[in-house]
């Protein structure tokens, strides 16, 4: 097998902003006492959250998909709150909202200029139905811990004695990206085999969007009620149609769309996610978490992984030929791409019979074997794949 890391070529012409397995964290509204680098999550013994609701519209941003900033996809967030003060005296609250996403995590002083533009620029709004609040954002050096975060809107509340206010948090960020690994243990040392160790099989561009809800213990008593919905549809529905780019090469040189393709030769790829925490259940347009008596802790994530294997029978020869280049003289080929129709029907849901596939399969966050599998199931596009494989198998034994 040769030693190659080829996405390395052209990674930054398609994710200029980060590669790695960033996760966006925006956080449930907290308690924060302190100001600047001093700004740190507390407890309030009087204030309790009661409710929370919270919609998480995902979407594709303003401008074609290419990887940078400007083109990244985005999730919209629309958070209603029910607060309530339980002490027979007013009281004041410094609320904090905190949403860590790799834009605004480089660490500089920023000026009061500064953090309008951020509020400005994550369309940030906080308001109930009396008023809407000043919003800062304070930007500060990470450190490990719980209620450590980087970057928080602050705003300050004011209650009178057994108030409740419903308060309403609306903001837009991109959602978070990189290139990473397919595999449930990136930094597996095992042996692999053959032509299945390479990359191609096995990286992903990854497109997550979260929600941690752990800041929501900071308010008295525990939350009655939570909803976490996530409109996911529209958006897969626009995944499927953009593919791993919106029309990305047409704006490169020859010389530069020459080399993405060879790197990344498959633009339609089949794509799976993976949702956490377990318990959520379908709704219209997405999915959903409905809790009682909720003891905040699990952060609410969705991760789409887009491969680089083929779910168009019209870019499987541009995938096998880019698999097969990578081989070593000495491997079988024919062997190779047989190892290779079991793993994209391992995608599919079918146990692998050859022991390397299973090996290689097993190792996948996406699989996920059905006892009930059927080749009778399979969609047309699914068997066209199939076809266009055993063609190239058939090719290569007849060359011999």
């Amino acid at each position: 097998m040769k030693a190659s890391w080829r996405v390395t070529q052209v990674a930054f012409l398609l994710l200029s902003v980060a590669l790695g397995t960033a996760s966006p964290a925006v956080a449930d509204a907290g308690v924060f006492t302190g100001n600047g680098q001093n700004l740190r999550q507390i407890t309030s013994k009087t204030i309790q959250l009661v409710t929370i609701d919270v919609a998480i519209i995902l979407g594709r941003g303003p401008f074609l998909f290419d990887g940078t900033v400007a083109g990244m996809d985005q999730a919209e967030y629309k958070c209603t709150f029910v607060l309530r003060n339980l002490s027979d005296r007013e009281e004041d609250v410094q609320v904090g909202f905190p949403v860590d996403s790799e834009f605004a995590q480089e660490y500089r002083r920023d000026s009061a200029k500064g953090s309008k533009r951020w509020v400005l620029d994550y369309g940030f709004i906080a308001r109930d139905e009396k008023m809407t609040y000043n919003v800062e954002f304070v930007r500060r050096k990470p450190r490990s811990g719980p209620g450590e975060f980087g970057t928080v809107f602050v705003w300050n509340m004011h209650f009178v004695p057994k108030e409740s206010k419903s308060l309403s948090v609306q903001y837009r960020i991109p959602m978070s990206m990189g290139l990473v690994s397919t595999r449930k243990d990136e930094s597996a040392t095992g042996p692999r085999v053959q032509g299945l160790s390479q990359e191609l099989l096995d990286i992903a561009q990854l497109e997550s969007v979260g929600y941690i809800t752990s800041t929501g213990s900071s308010w008295a008593g525990s939350v009655e009620t939570a909803t976490f919905t996530v409109i996911t549809e529209p958006f897969e529905r626009y995944l499927r149609q953009r593919g791993f780019a919106d029309k990305l090469t047409t704006t490169m040189s020859p010389k530069e769309a020459a080399r993405f393709n060879s790197s990344f030769p498959v633009h339609y790829p089949w794509w799976f996610r993976q949702i956490t925490p377990a318990g959520w259940q379908r709704v219209d347009g997405g999915i959903e978490w409905h809790y009682k008596d909720f003891k905040p802790s699990d952060p609410i994530e969705v991760r789409y992984y887009m491969t680089q294997l083929p779910q168009l029978p019209e870019e499987v020869d541009a995938f096998v030929d880019g698999f097969l280049q990578d081989l070593e003289p000495d491997e079988s080929v024919a062997n190779e791409l047989f190892s290779l129709r079991q793993i994209l029907l391992a995608t599919y849901g079918k146990e692998p019979e050859d022991k390397a596939a299973k090996e290689f399969a097993s190792e996948q966050l996406w699989y996920a074997p059905q006892k009930d599998f059927s080749m009778a199931l399979l969609s047309e596009a699914q068997q066209a794949v199939l076809k266009k494989i055993d063609a190239r198998i058939e090719a290569l034994k007849k060359a011999k």
